[in-house]
């Protein structure tokens, strides 16, 4: 049950952090947006918000990171989770070295889908409501050209070879884990917010992201804001 107490908190990795790619001097940086989605949500709900984002915080992490805040949790705050990009990812400076060689991502699935459940479990136990948000798309030709910005040639040629010549393969490694959340959701009996739909429904959901081809940029934080306000603003 909601209080008046309620708070929204953000559990999840450089996306629920804010971080963004700017362009300064063509060079690339990272940075923080002016409003976390937290932050964002917090306004239109009218309920205070923590963000506990991590850049490139993996679902084990993750775990770490609710064991520091777990005792913060209380019965009827909502609890933003936001886990898989960095787990669907891969030791891409290992691929370029050896494209032969078996490369798993950097978590494996089952492990993902185990962990995640924990966590879920873990919040529910101390009557906070857990809230699984899905992944935004990405952009595979954009990651690839990023990723080999500081890479040889030779390099670069060995991960494409290693991706069979497409770089669809990265984005169908994220959708597997982008679907592994929505399954999660399900399996726990907890919300699933559908971010991905939101981002695909829009003419061109790549100028929602950063040039990385990975993080959203201003306009993509604000998308998936929407989306949590519009699915939380009856629940709280």
């Amino acid at each position: 049950m909601k209080t008046n107490k309620s708070r929204l908190i953000g559990l999840g990795d450089s996306i629920i952090k804010g971080i963004v790619v700017n362009r300064t001097d063509n060079r690339y940086q990272y940075s923080l947006t002016e409003s976390t989605i937290a932050e964002l949500c917090s306004k239109e709900l009218s309920i205070p918000s923590k963000s506990y984002g991590k850049v490139a915080c993996t679902i084990s992490e993750g775990s770490d990171m609710l064991n520091l805040h777990i005792k913060e949790l209380q019965p009827g705050d909502i609890v933003i989770l936001e886990y898989g990009g960095n787990d669907s990812n891969y030791r891409w400076k290992e691929i370029a070295l050896n494209p032969k060689a078996t490369h798993e991502p950097v978590t494996p699935l089952s492990t993902f889908a185990n962990t995640y459940r924990d966590i879920i479990k873990r919040i529910m136990y101390t009557g906070a409501m857990p809230v699984v948000l899905s992944l935004p798309p990405i952009d595979g030709e954009r990651y690839f050209t990023w990723l080999g910005a500081d890479m040889s040639e030779a390099e670069k040629a060995n991960i494409h070879t290693w991706l069979e010549g497409t770089t669809t393969n990265i984005n169908n490694g994220h959708e597997l884990y982008n679907l592994g959340t929505m399954q999660i959701a399900h399996q726990m009996l907890v919300p699933w917010i559908d971010i991905t739909s939101v981002f695909l429904m829009q003419r061109n959901y790549r100028d929602y992201l950063c040039e990385d081809g990975l993080h959203p940029n201003e306009k993509g934080q604000k998308l998936i804001a929407k989306a949590i306000i519009k699915r939380l603003k009856y629940a709280v």
